[in-house]
């Protein structure tokens, strides 16, 4: 295939499981198709409770047999990790993506100077027209969603770009993956596959709330509390993330 071919093929994979939702667990078929990656990133099994938004961009290239180069992770951060490791990360704002990148956000972007935050979601770019980004997003509202998004707008953190030019020249791309550490936990990577949620996105945007909770509280919704927790560094006893 060429080049332009293999983004193409990205792009209808996606645009395929457009409507699949949490609510009537068509979802599911995506975090399959993730779960049979081979490692693993992290040796981690996705299950119903995980945000799924990284989950759904790694399906898709594994998807189209593309993982060597569509680097798969469950979170956003170490997936941004491995496109750095492999020198295929662009944060320039004066970048304009193409169909089959890889956008990344941060929703506590403050609009001023470089956006160098954690990151909350990421989507695949379908399409430029303009000055709007087209983009479809997993765990949007809880589905499979089409965006649009400004062009160099508020929230972008960057881009993963793959190097899909290697692989319609015949190179097989392995080393990029190698060294992006697909399967191994690299250096300051967080240590939960949990992505950080934040209730403060933008009318439009993603987003996840939490109960309040208090002592003596047990539940999925604890656990989901502890999990993001453990993602920056804290610790929560020798049970983990046991949702109590």
């Amino acid at each position: 295939m060429t080049e332009e071919q293999l983004r193409k093929q990205m792009v209808r994979q996606a645009k395929s499981w457009l409507g699949r939702r949490e609510a009537d667990g068509s979802y599911r078929e995506i975090l399959d198709v993730y779960n049979s990656i081979d490692p693993l990133p992290r040796g981690y099994r996705m299950s119903g409770a995980d945000p799924w938004c990284a989950a759904f961009v790694s399906a898709v290239g594994k998807a189209c047999g593309l993982t060597d180069l569509v680097f798969p992770e469950c979170a956003c951060e170490p997936m941004i990790q491995k496109y750095r490791a492999a020198g295929r990360w662009v944060e320039d704002d004066a970048y304009i993506p193409k169909p089959g990148d890889v956008i990344f956000y941060d929703w506590q972007d403050s609009g001023q100077g470089d956006n160098t935050g954690y990151s909350d979601h990421v989507g695949l770019v379908i399409g430029v027209s303009g000055k709007m980004l087209s983009i479809v997003e997993g765990n949007c509202s809880d589905s499979v969603m089409t965006t649009a998004r400004p062009l160099n707008g508020r929230y972008i953190r960057g881009f993963g770009v793959p190097d899909y030019a290697a692989r319609a020249e015949g190179q097989p791309g392995a080393a990029a993956a190698s060294a992006a550490g697909e399967g191994g936990k690299t250096e300051g990577e967080i240590a939960s596959p949990r992505e950080k949620e934040t209730a403060a996105a933008p009318e439009g945007w993603c987003s996840v709330s939490l109960p309040l909770l208090k002592t003596g509280d047990t539940g999925e919704a604890v656990r989901a509390a502890q999990l993001l927790l453990q993602s920056r560094g804290c610790g929560c006893g020798p049970d983990g993330a046991d949702g109590e």
